[in-house]
């Protein structure tokens, strides 16, 4: 293990960002964020708690940093496409947004047939109601990116729906349907065309689109994140392809495959993750920064927690 990492992650422990409790407006928390109800605006905190599993296992020092951070690259790279609901950086680990009324449907991209696309085809021929081709391959690419949107349940797992469930169940209209089709997938070969530069594929992603107080259509919550995305590295997608291998990957599957080995997958007492496995999730996370955007992410000691104290203090709302 690298000493200097060990070292530097073994000391921010006593700052990692576990809970937020600010007198700034009505709170949701989710598993990794809080969010702050201002009225029109929201103040949403990337915290350091690490799920899997759905399950929240203990927080990882840097992360919700790194993940803000990693979203906020992204919405500027894409803020040329659709107009987002980013108002201000408020810190390393929070950002002031435009409020909107979040759709009820998660819009997922995939550019290949893997994951849990690839178990739904096995199974019916097709995913979300897009009938593909018969007899396709594993981590097979796509023609061109497909959509694959899924329902937002209040408990329990999400599920798949067809743009045309969607639309003819009234949840949204057909015309901003198609507009979210377009945009969506001219987000995520965006996506794909910038990691492609640090030898990366997109696989897959998901976004949250939103309304805004004027109807438009406005981009929410995160962006091509290392938790939210798949990548894949480009230089033996082919290789694993043609072997039936699975492919190498740059996401979060590190602390995934580390829990079933232990037997959990979410259905029993929560195991405690050692510090060597903490400092390796840090390292990837760093390493996913610099991957996915070319750009390093120095990881210094430092109080998060006190510093994040005084932007909501000096926040102007």
């Amino acid at each position: 293990m690298n000493k200097d990492l060990e070292n530097i992650v073994r000391t921010q422990f006593d700052y990692t960002i576990n809970q937020t409790n600010y007198d700034i407006g009505n709170k949701y928390q989710g598993k990794v964020r809080d969010v702050y109800d201002l009225g029109d605006k929201l103040v949403i905190l990337t915290t350091d708690r690490i799920s899997a599993f759905d399950q929240v296992l203990g927080t990882v020092p840097f992360k919700g940093e790194i993940l803000n951070n990693m979203s906020l690259f992204w919405f500027e790279k894409t803020s040329d496409i659709i107009k987002n609901h980013i108002i201000s950086k408020v810190s390393e680990n929070g950002v002031l947004v435009r409020k909107c009324k979040i759709l009820p449907v998660e819009i997922i991209v995939r550019g290949y047939l893997t994951g849990g696309g690839w178990r739904e085809y096995s199974k019916t021929g097709a995913i979300s109601g897009v009938k593909l081709s018969a007899g396709m391959k594993k981590d097979t690419k796509f023609d061109r990116p497909i959509l694959t949107p899924t329902t937002k349940e209040q408990s329990g797992h999400d599920m798949p729906i067809s743009i045309e469930e969607i639309v003819n169940r009234g949840i949204i209209g057909k015309e901003m349907m198609e507009q979210i089709a377009d945009v969506a997938v001219r987000l995520f070969e965006r996506g794909q065309e910038i990691v492609a530069q640090q030898g990366l594929i997109l696989v897959d992603t998901k976004y949250e689109f939103g309304i805004a107080e004027d109807g438009s259509l406005m981009l929410a919550d995160e962006i091509h994140t290392s938790d939210s995305s798949r990548f894949w590295y480009a230089d033996t997608y082919q290789e694993k392809f043609d072997a039936g291998e699975e492919q190498r990957m740059l996401d979060k599957e590190y602390l995934r495959q580390y829990l079933l080995s232990l037997g959990y997958s979410g259905d029993a007492d929560k195991p405690a993750i050692p510090f060597e496995i903490i400092c390796g999730i840090v390292e990837r996370y760093a390493q996913a920064y610099r991957k996915i955007t070319g750009r390093e992410y120095s990881l210094k000691n430092y109080d998060a927690v006190d510093a994040l104290n005084k932007a909501i203090e000096t926040l102007k709302i």
